[in-house]
């Protein structure tokens, strides 16, 4: 719990009392590797919390998995639209490695948004993934997958080592031989 406490500090400052609440609501769960969290045609029923692992964020689209993004401990994630309105989701999310998250209820995230410092918290992490979403839309259209590719191994190289070549390629939008195609000439450059 301690990295969620510390989580949420790096973006409010947070009463003691805040704390004990939200430390009071959050629930732990352990998923396997490659376990869903959240499925297509389903309602989210959790805000989340990622405290170890990695959860791969996708859609799926004439039977083929389309990645639009990963999220690393720590860091938050959910459904937003079906978790806020209870509908059923577009999005699937699943563990590429062992997972330990924490998580909350919408009636429990409802009690949480009473809190000044779990709403500015939460309207933060909100305008970052906007952000993220608005600086990945711009790069998609104007970046071939090669920069792409080589930004994401240059920033986050522990990441890219994590994440299996099927998934990378679905997100830089390539196939999987042109994945290994720009990884043989990035390794050709770096010698």
């Amino acid at each position: 719990m301690n990295n969620i406490k510390s989580f949420i500090e790096k973006y409010v400052t947070m009463p003691a009392e805040d704390w004990e609440l939200i430390e009071s609501m959050f629930k732990r769960v352990v998923y396997k590797k490659n376990e869903a969290i959240v499925t297509e045609g389903e309602v989210c029923k959790y805000f989340y919390f990622i405290e170890e692992g990695l959860v791969r964020n996708f859609v799926n689209n004439n039977k083929q998995e389309i990645t639009k993004f990963f999220i690393a401990a720590p860091y938050c994630m959910t459904s937003r639209m079906s978790f806020i309105n209870q509908t059923p989701t577009k999005d699937n999310a699943q563990t590429i490695e062992r997972s330990v998250i924490w998580q909350i209820t919408l009636d429990e995230y409802n009690e949480l948004i009473k809190l000044d410092s779990w709403r500015l918290f939460t309207r933060k992490m909100l305008n970052e993934a906007q952000d993220f979403i608005e600086q990945r839309l711009i790069e998609s259209m104007t970046e071939t997958a090669e920069v792409r590719y080589y930004r994401m191994q240059r920033e986050t190289p522990d990441l890219v080592n994590r994440i299996p070549q099927k998934y990378l390629a679905s997100y830089l939008g390539i196939a999987t031989q042109s994945l290994s195609r720009i990884r043989k000439n990035a390794l050709k450059n770096d010698n």
